[in-house]
């Protein structure tokens, strides 16, 4: 029963210092990262998403959540690996959508209204995408 409580113990410590030194914390970073395609991420006034779909999909749903947002597209540039719709939301408000293509028909949308970011919109926009592409709300 001593010798079981030392490998423990011994066991533990190493699990300790293993994240304490961030590698563990990496791994399970990494573990959780594969659930984490349906979350929301803010950074400096854009709001991304990963979608479970083929490019073309999403390019699609994002031209289709354009016209129901009654935004204006003023550039439009497609491509294989990533795609951009500059758009102006009524009054005046610029709009930045990116496309990029990730392995295993995933595809990130980034969006951004005005110079700041707002959020209600990037949200809304990203709630008519999931419409679009038929994907329940997360």
């Amino acid at each position: 029963m001593t010798k079981y409580r030392s490998h423990l113990k011994l066991g533990a410590l190493l699990l300790g210092l293993l994240l304490a030194a961030g590698c563990g914390a990496m791994l399970l970073m990494g573990v959780g990262g594969a659930g984490a395609i349906g979350t929301y991420k803010w950074m400096e006034g854009t709001m991304e998403k990963d979608y479970p779909r083929p490019m073309q999909e999403v390019w699609n749903a994002s031209l289709a959540a354009c016209k129901d947002m009654k935004l204006k597209t003023s550039s439009e540039q497609y491509g294989a690996l990533e795609a951009r719709i500059e758009a102006v939301a009524p009054p005046d408000t610029n709009v930045k959508i990116q496309l990029v293509a990730r392995p295993n028909n995933i595809t990130t949308l980034k969006v951004r209204f005005g110079l700041m970011g707002n959020v209600d919109y990037s949200a809304y926009f990203h709630r008519r995408v999931l419409q679009h592409l038929g994907i329940p709300p997360t």
